[in-house]
């Protein structure tokens, strides 16, 4: 799907800290468009530079120790401190090479932020809409503040959740296995 890697709206240090989820949202999504009709082309080599790019940037998009947290489920509470910051950079790594470097491409969709709704003073929901020739799609970003910045912990594309579908897969390894399995598999996955 074409339009994954505005999924990522990712940060650049003009935006580090907007006050607002709708406005973390949208100065993301305004960044990753500036990078995707900077480098549109179709070769290979265009296509690398353009995923490290947008992978070098979307580690500051994403709340990695909260997308992990709630990944893993009640299997958090089995990882050990170790094994958390490895799971986190691991599952990230998986998720960009998922979502953008198979799915990195730009046809001039265009991003509306719909919505915003407060859940507290630190628990945001943004929705939004991508829109192109032939794609209307939803997407929910699901944010919390950390240390006074938005960070995104989970996003749902047309109902489908990052977290859910990852905690499924995550929790019928772990049923059987230890965290170590896990990370072991993880480990092999990302160096593929």
């Amino acid at each position: 799907m074409k339009f994954f890697a505005l999924i990522f709206l990712l940060p650049t240090l003009a935006f580090a800290s907007p006050s607002t989820p709708t406005a973390y949202i949208q100065a993301n999504v305004d960044a990753v468009i500036t990078i995707l009709a900077e480098t549109q082309g179709d070769s290979p080599a265009m296509r690398e530079a353009q995923a490290r790019r947008l992978s070098t940037l979307v580690d500051d998009f994403f709340d990695s120790e909260e997308l992990s947290r709630r990944a893993l489920g009640q299997y958090w509470r089995l990882f050990s401190p170790e094994q958390r910051v490895e799971f986190e950079g691991l599952f990230l790594k998986l998720i960009k090479q998922v979502y953008l470097r198979k799915s990195i491409a730009y046809n001039n969709e265009q991003v509306t932020v719909d919505q915003e709704i407060m859940k507290s003073d630190e628990w945001a929901e943004v929705f939004s809409t991508i829109v192109g020739a032939n794609v209307r799609t939803k997407l929910i970003y699901y944010l919390k503040k950390r240390d006074s910045a938005w960070k995104v912990y989970d996003v749902s594309v047309e109902n489908v959740s990052f977290v859910k579908n990852y905690r499924s897969q995550f929790q019928g390894i772990l049923q059987n296995n230890p965290p170590a399995h896990l990370i072991s598999i993880l480990r092999e996955k990302t160096n593929e």
